[in-house]
């Protein structure tokens, strides 16, 4: 299974540090943290690539290369997830989506296969799991209660570190 993980694009903010970042000549102030978590979800066997469209632009190959495609976002990339969604959908792609925009507002978005809502870390391998037993639903809901793992993969292994100006390290503890 190949997967296209796009990050949407941030709207311009004074608290964007659109043009401010670019003084230290990085183009974003962190890395995807949320999708490089999601990334370490995924089998190990199956191919993934990240597209951060805060550093980098979205290609029809890119999107014609994956069987899904996985964004995540917050309201403040609305319009950019948006666009993203409208594009894979003209090339007949399959869509998965998480994030806060996604889990506040998901009856707005129809033409998204696969809503995967609120604790990724939960309702993700519920999805995966489906997809390997070729039966998915449309929306999946984590529950309350969360089983800690150790992953072995870092979340870093798919992004270039070195275009952003910091980097942010998630811990999880019990």
């Amino acid at each position: 299974m190949k997967i296209l993980i796009v990050y949407p694009k941030f709207a311009e903010a004074f608290w964007s540090f659109t043009n401010a970042i670019k003084l230290v000549s990085k183009k974003s102030i962190f890395p995807p943290k949320d999708l490089l978590v999601v990334s370490i979800h995924l089998p190990i066997t199956w191919e993934r690539k990240l597209i951060d469209l805060n550093t980098d632009k979205l290609k029809r190959r890119d999107i014609l290369w994956a069987d899904y495609i996985l964004i995540s976002a917050e309201e403040k990339q609305q319009i950019s997830a948006i666009k993203i969604i409208e594009k894979c959908n003209s090339l007949g792609r399959k869509i998965v989506a998480s994030g806060s925009l996604f889990t506040e507002y998901s009856e707005e978005f129809e033409n998204v296969d696969h809503l995967v809502l609120e604790d990724v870390r939960i309702s993700l391998p519920l999805l995966i799991n489906d997809l390997e037993n070729e039966e998915p639903k449309k929306v999946y809901h984590s529950n309350p209660f969360f089983e800690i793992r150790k992953f072995t993969e870092s979340y870093y292994t798919i992004t270039n570190i070195s275009e952003s100006l910091s980097q942010n390290i998630q811990l999880f503890h019990a």
